[in-house]
């Protein structure tokens, strides 16, 4: 029954930046504009003020007696008894001059203290997120989430940082402190949060915030907070940098067979390049020849993931050829195979220097000329560098696509220059990679978009399809994301577990007619439960009033409804394997792959 969800939650994608009561009103007492009203005002209220003083009383005042009456009607001291007859002048004066100081006083007010009122509301939020670090990611996290209509706490240990201004003005309480100590992590109110993101630039210290998190939310779990259960789920995303740790950390959550675990972990460099080549994929309607400059985190990713789509895909046994231009191209070639031995299986790699003879060289080859150029260094200079080389040096019909981490306005001129004919692509990691989506999905988004492709492939002819994932309802996607988190759960049931890839066979790893029948029963036995829970009940298929004829156990199922959960059981190993993952049976209690050898 995957693909079917409750009920879509009225915040969407699209939805505006938060615009909750205290943050208007905070906003509106400070906003600059007021001064462009106050400053006239003020400068008029004095001039009046003057004038009326001037000519008050048969005009017998010195100009000093006149710009102290005038000063003084800023701290309501009227004019000289009697106030009758005083004139338009100072009439005006007397009542303008007080409201353009007290309003001035207020604004200077909730200026100072705007950051104290802000971090007094914390206790009256929920369902917000809490982000640890205001660094580069931090801050783009923070961006996409205001964005897309998100409650937000900030915790930053550096008070200098830029970054926290921009942040409170957008309405976003930003607390100075070590998110590492359990007070600073109550204070930003982790226990009513939805959400956590641990994204400072210590990798130690991500996994240290969420291990405390966690903790801390199991504790709200089972005690009430301000009168509310606390039964909500907190989700913590910690940023790895070392990519084969991160691997490890996430398959230690995910192996262990709680679909409810709080704590995920991703790799900046990992996601990117899966999302590089979402964007930007290789050709394989003819046997690609991909140069990668740079091979750096993302680089790698992309040559990994590059190879496992053309041994899916290749007709033959043709190796992907991939040239690596780097100054220290072989380095870089064995530190990549070192990291992922199935590549030596599947590519041919040539290695190539950066100097411009060798890059002309690359491109004057007529035996296997490069199709698709990715520059995927950790330096933008470096990148636009060796992207205008490419450029210049290969046709104008091969591709060529650089990634640009914070560079943004060379990015758009690249943009610019792309959008007029053969130009470079630019790929803004950072921007793509630092996404809601990420928030909500963590590292198993890419296996609940598959779901959901999946899903939309098995609509039988004459239904519509359904929306494809960037246009789905927020509840749809957790559907699948929930879905995705559950496959750890089944196959913890049969004694497998999730592996990193190392044999390029593991999609077609296969489960016993028994294990078949089993996870088929787990999935639709959560799926009825995710139903039931959003208030679905038994009957006649019909949405406007929650009822749906399949919430009955496996075996009273239709043979065609049944059969729809064990194909996307069937499927689980292809899912993985596309992510980079695959099956372990730790039982080996039966063959798994009958048409090929077993793997590593």
């Amino acid at each position: 029954m995957a693909g079917s969800a409750a009920e879509p939650d009225e915040r969407g994608r699209n939805a505006p930046p938060p615009t909750t009561f205290q943050h208007r009103l905070l906003t509106g007492l400070t906003d600059p504009h007021w001064y462009w009203v106050l400053i006239p005002a003020g400068i008029a209220a004095f001039v009046l003020g003057l004038w009326g003083y001037g000519s008050y009383g048969g005009g017998h005042h010195s100009l000093s007696d006149s710009v102290y009456g005038a000063v003084k009607l800023y701290f309501l001291h009227a004019a000289p008894q009697p106030e009758h007859n005083v004139g338009v002048a100072l009439d005006i004066a007397r009542f303008l001059a007080p409201i353009v100081a007290g309003w001035a006083a207020l604004i200077a007010v909730v200026s100072v203290f705007r950051d104290r009122v802000q971090q007094l509301l914390i206790p009256f939020k929920h369902g917000h997120v809490v982000v640890c670090g205001l660094g580069y990611a931090g801050f783009e996290f923070v961006r996409k989430l205001r964005a897309a209509g998100y409650r937000a706490v900030v915790i930053e240990s550096d008070e200098n940082n830029p970054r926290i201004r921009t942040c409170r003005n957008w309405g976003f309480p930003v607390i100075i402190g070590d998110a590492q100590l359990s007070a600073t992590l109550e204070s930003a109110g982790v226990r009513r949060a939805a959400r956590l993101l641990a994204v400072t630039s210590d990798s130690v210290a991500n996994t240290e915030i969420v291990t405390l998190a966690r903790r801390l939310a199991h504790s709200a779990r089972r005690q009430p907070i301000f009168g509310r259960s606390g039964g909500h789920v907190l989700r913590c995303l910690a940023r790895i940098d070392d990519p084969g740790l991160c691997v490890l950390l996430r398959l230690g959550e995910f192996n262990r067979g709680d679909d409810q675990s709080v704590v995920d972990f991703f790799n900046i460099d990992t996601v990117g390049a899966r999302l590089l080549l979402d964007k930007y994929p290789v050709d394989t309607r003819q046997r690609p020849h991909i140069a990668v400059a740079h091979l750096d985190g993302v680089g790698s990713g992309v040559v990994f993931q590059a190879a496992r789509q053309w041994h899916d895909e290749r007709t033959g046994d043709q190796p992907l050829l991939v040239t690596v231009i780097d100054d220290n191209a072989a380095d870089k070639v064995a530190a990549l195979i070192a990291q992922y031995p199935a590549l030596e299986e599947i590519c041919e790699f040539h290695c190539s220097s950066t100097s411009m003879r060798d890059i002309d060289r690359l491109a004057q080859a007529t035996d296997r000329p490069v199709t698709q150029a990715y520059v995927t260094g950790y330096r933008d200079e470096r990148n636009v560098g060796s992207a205008l080389n490419l450029r210049r040096a290969l046709d104008d019909t091969v591709p060529v696509v650089t990634t640009i981490s914070r560079a943004y306005g060379v990015a758009e001129l690249l943009e610019e220059k792309a959008a007029l004919g053969a130009g470079v692509s630019v790929f803004r990691t950072l921007q793509e990679t630092c996404s809601v989506e990420l928030v909500e999905g963590g590292s198993l988004e890419a296996i609940a978009q598959e779901i959901h492709r999946r899903y939309c492939l098995m609509q039988p002819a004459g239904v519509p399809a359904p929306p494809p994932w960037p246009e789905l309802d927020d509840a749809l996607k957790e559907s699948s994301r929930a879905q995705a988190r559950h496959i750890g759960v089944k196959l913890r049931s049969i004694g497998c577990v999730i592996a990193p890839l190392r044999d390029w066979q593991a999609k077609d790893f296969q489960f016993t007619d028994e294990e078949m029948d089993t996870l088929g029963a787990m999935e639709h036995d959560r799926w009825m439960q995710e139903k039931l829970a959003a208030g679905w009940t038994l009957g006649d298929e019909n949405r406007e009033r929650k009822k749906d004829p399949h919430l009955v156990p496996m075996d009273e199922l239709p043979s065609e409804v049944a059969e729809v959960d064990r194909i996307f059981v069937r499927a689980i190993p292809q899912m993985l394997a596309a992510a980079g993952l695959e099956i372990v049976d730790l039982t080996r209690s039966a063959p798994r792959y009958p048409c090929h050898r077993a793997p590593h």
